[in-house]
């Protein structure tokens, strides 16, 4: 069997900040084994390189970050309250610098959202359910329910509790559709 149960997209936060541009979608089309553009990207954002694998995968789950999946939302959607913050202009304008703004923010012992994420979270959280839905569409998408049943796809989410930078990352995978409204973060358990 040939899997993958630990696959990020642009909706992470680590790995949009280095340049991925695929969405879950198209995460799903490479395990099924199709040709994935990845950076660099031209002057008309067209994938400079492809990536293809020698034999699809049987399943997988796409398990983006949790944590700060909502403020990524918030920093590439232009007009949304927060898009103008100054942690989202340093998203957009300094990756590399935004990588390790929002991650060490995420890593503290007791991790607290920014300031554009409302009181206790509200928008962050409410900015984290188009993702999310996206997620599982794309995975019922990708699921092969013929009689073939060639590949299995799971809705999941990766929960990184990472105090002091210390990570522990720990993929959360559902056996069906009956998910949370939202993925939990250690923003919303408070773990330490």
């Amino acid at each position: 069997m040939r899997c993958d149960l630990h696959v990020h997209t642009s909706f992470s936060q680590d790995a949009s900040t280095q340049g991925t541009r695929n969405g879950p979608r198209e995460a799903y089309r490479f395990a099924r084994g199709e040709a994935l553009g990845i950076q660099p990207y031209d002057e008309q954002g067209r994938a400079q390189r492809q990536l293809r694998l020698e034999r699809p995968l049987d399943f997988a789950a796409v398990t983006d970050h949790a944590e700060l999946i909502g403020e990524v939302e918030i920093c590439r959607t232009p007009g949304v309250e927060g898009h103008d913050s100054w942690p989202c202009w340093i998203y957009r304008e300094f990756p590399r610098v935004a990588y390790f703004l929002m991650n060490t923010k995420s890593s503290m012992r007791d991790p607290t959202r920014f300031g554009f994420c409302g009181e206790g979270g509200r928008l962050c959280l409410e900015a984290s359910r188009a993702p999310w839905q996206e997620i599982q569409a794309a995975a019922e998408g990708a699921y092969d329910r013929s009689s073939a049943c060639r590949f299995t796809s799971f809705v999941g989410y990766e929960y990184t509790e990472s105090p002091d930078t210390y990570n522990l990352h720990r993929n959360v995978i559902f056996r069906n559709e009956n998910v949370p409204a939202n993925p939990i973060s250690t923003y919303d358990t408070g773990a330490d």
